[in-house]
């Protein structure tokens, strides 16, 4: 009995020191693996570093070695690329893009962006973007439909990056159908920039002439703002009176105050006087960006205790409208008055 004993002892010890000897070689050879990584990281950064800041020949010699790296150092060339671009531009995005080009990085973000993974598509989507290449906008547009929510997003985006106008309207039937993509839409309207304003407008004027459930043409009135698209003034003052569509006149409000249009102001103390709390605090805002002293009797007028939010707004508008909003507020019996009187004394005495 004493002999099986040492003899199981002797069996389990090995065992023990086995394990042991094998989980420090897993972790040696895991640390290696990652010292090479990161020899292999820094090799292609500098690369990179050369080709965009070095002397006319070796920044040659730096292109041409990133072109033709192949196996593992040709993926890490393409991995620190693709994740360099978004935060580069002019010269040095232009010698980073021609590079992916020249390795062949384009077909195969177009193959990932058309696979059955869910993280395949989404990169493809992402690299499709990043490239700026306007002949895949019909790649994105595809994907604004695809079942996952991260892929529509991913693609939503892309199309943001590459600023083509004709993307504006796919993207207002996305945030339809997908509600949750409004944020993200909303930024790659942004980004498209001025030439996203003709179909929006067109898109706004269609809207006036009939009703929806959704916020579609709310959107497109946010949209007209965050550009400062001034040429939609007009059709944003007859939005103010939009009640066939949800959201629509708190929206071309705000727009109104975000393009500073000093031609909204008369619609604008008219929509404060409105029975729709969210208008009237949205054009009450509107006022206070515009900050035109004319807006001062109506907005004084319009502080007669109607609801805690736009009171509020109301006040903190005419404390924006310089020493004439200030006497209107001193004037006023208003709680929200001396609220906004108090928050001015704190502000000029800090």
């Amino acid at each position: 009995m004493k002999d099986l004993f040492w003899v199981l002892l002797l069996v389990f010890g090995g065992l023990a020191a086995s394990l042991v000897c094998l989980l420090v070689v897993v972790r040696v050879a895991g640390e290696l693996r990652r010292t090479h990584v990161e020899h292999r990281r820094d090799a292609v950064r500098r690369l990179v570093l050369t080709a965009l800041l070095g002397e006319e020949t070796e920044a040659e010699r730096a292109i041409r070695e990133l072109r033709t790296r192949t196996g593992a150092a040709g993926d890490q060339v393409e991995e620190q690329i693709f994740a360099m671009l978004p935060k580069v531009k002019g010269d040095s995005r232009s010698v980073l893009v021609e590079v992916l080009l020249g390795r062949g990085a384009a077909g195969r973000a177009y193959r990932r962006a058309k696979a059955r993974s869910l993280v395949r598509r989404s990169r493809g989507a992402y690299q499709l973007g990043v490239l700026g290449r306007p002949d895949a906008v019909p790649t994105l547009l595809g994907l604004l439909a695809d079942k996952r929510f991260l892929v529509r997003r991913v693609a939503v985006r892309a199309l943001g990056q590459i600023g083509e106008a004709t993307a504006v309207t796919p993207l207002l039937d996305a945030v339809t159908a997908d509600p949750t993509l409004t944020r993200d839409v909303m930024a790659a309207v942004r980004r498209i920039g001025s030439p996203a304003a003709v179909p929006l407008r067109t898109e706004l004027a269609e809207a006036l002439g009939g009703t929806s459930q959704t916020r579609r043409a709310a959107l497109t009135a946010t949209g007209l703002g965050l550009l400062g698209d001034v040429p939609s003034t007009p059709l944003l003052v007859r939005a103010l009176a939009g009640p066939g569509h949800p959201g629509l006149p708190a929206a071309a409000a705000e727009a109104l105050g975000l393009i500073g249009a000093p031609e909204a102001v008369t619609p604008l103390v008219n929509a404060v006087l409105s029975d729709d709390p969210d208008l009237r605090v949205a054009a009450a805002r509107a006022l206070g960006r515009i900050s035109d002293p004319a807006a001062v009797p109506g907005l004084a007028h319009a502080l007669d205790g109607a609801g805690h939010d736009s009171d509020r707004a109301v006040a903190a508008a005419l404390l924006r409208l310089g020493t004439r909003g200030l006497a209107a507020l001193e004037d006023h019996s208003s709680p929200y008055a001396a609220e906004a009187l108090a928050v001015h004394s704190v502000r000029t005495s800090a």
